[in-house]
């Protein structure tokens, strides 16, 4: 049992690393090393007492190196308890809301209680006008109300024509100008599998928010078989066939994001739902030389989905190093009527005001 459970620790650990042409399988692993670093510290722990009691030192050395790799990969997230810096700032905020599950007055109230500068949202369908510096002119029901003047949102200044929008960027302040780009393999065609690129200016210096909404790992979770049909091959296959699937695509999204954002002068804000937790290969990827808001300033557990009892951490906001992020939160209240996540907001200001 102790070997299965290093093993399974071991090949979730090395997910990020592996390319997802041929290791995609891995992600499943990865998915839970949380929950199997928890197993494997008591492991751990236990190798190192009983090994030093008994003087066996080779299990001392197993025990120690395992102890290491835990370290190396959670240690950081220690950061999170330490000393923070004033929480002041811009407030981004990140949120994936399904027309299916979200409402009005819902997410209206959650927007106010939070009050971010900058709102990004996942999902949510926006249509823009026919002419150049038209306003919207259709929006999804849960955002009729957050452009009503009395809350001070607006979508950004220049807006593409005729085009139609789901993962739109909303602002208490002036946003330039908003953009859409597609993702492969069907982002010419598809508004779901767009991002978006947002200009703005904050306190003097120009920025650039992506906001991203990379492919699913599709309807059938692994959770779902597991207290349902765990006894059925056809399903396990088809949910494997179709994790493959997703594995590859959200693989071929990060790498394109990443190109795109190498390329950017300005400093970088990327936010959104990932559906990639920190320990698989699209988020590595697509994160490099980033800054990841949960990770720097969050205390606590950081995960986002699902919204009533949130398991695995796939909404994200980084950063690039221009940034200071001086606080995180993921907020529960109120999160489950709007969504089938829960949004992470987060403070930052410019390192070198």
């Amino acid at each position: 049992m102790a070997t299965l459970l290093v093993g399974a620790f071991l090949v979730g650990y090395a997910a990020p690393y592996l390319s997802p042409a041929r290791f995609w399988w891995t992600d499943l692993f990865a998915v839970g090393l949380p929950v199997l670093g928890v197993g494997v510290a008591a492991l751990a722990l236990g190798l190192c007492t009983w090994g030093g009691v008994r003087r066996r030192w080779g299990r001392v050395a197993v025990g120690g190196g395992l102890l290491v790799l835990l370290l190396v990969r959670f240690g950081p997230r220690l950061g999170a308890w330490g000393p923070a810096p004033a929480a002041e700032g811009l407030r981004v905020m990140t949120f994936n809301v399904p027309p299916s599950r979200s409402d009005g007055p819902p997410l209206l109230a959650l927007v106010r209680r939070e009050a971010p500068d900058v709102l990004a949202l996942q999902e949510a369908r926006v249509r823009t006008g026919r002419r150049p510096g038209a306003d919207a002119r259709r929006l999804s029901g849960a955002l009729q109300g957050l452009l009503a003047p009395a809350t001070g949102y607006r979508l950004p200044s220049g807006l593409p024509v005729a085009t139609v929008v789901q993962q739109p960027v909303f602002g208490q302040g002036r946003l330039d100008s908003m953009s859409v780009h597609p993702l492969p393999p069907d982002g010419e065609t598809s508004a779901r599998s767009q991002y978006t690129r947002t200009q703005f200016v904050w306190r003097g210096r120009t920025a650039v928010l992506y906001n991203v909404h990379l492919h699913s790992v599709g309807k059938v979770r692994p959770w779902t078989l597991l207290t349902e049909a765990w006894t059925s091959v056809d399903r396990w296959r088809t949910f494997l066939r179709t994790y493959r699937n997703g594995s590859l695509r959200r693989a071929q999204q990060a790498r394109l994001l990443r190109r795109r954002i190498e390329r950017e002068a300005a400093p970088v804000l990327l936010v959104g739902d990932f559906n990639s937790t920190p320990h698989q290969w699209a988020y590595r990827h697509v994160a490099q030389g980033l800054q990841s808001a949960v990770r720097r300033r969050l205390r606590g557990w950081g995960g986002t989905y699902p919204a009533g009892r949130p398991l695995v951490q796939i909404d994200h906001v980084l950063a690039s190093p221009a940034w200071q992020i001086t606080a995180a939160r993921i907020p529960a209240d109120g999160a489950a009527a709007v969504s089938d996540h829960r949004p992470v907001v987060a403070r930052l200001r410019w390192k070198r005001d």
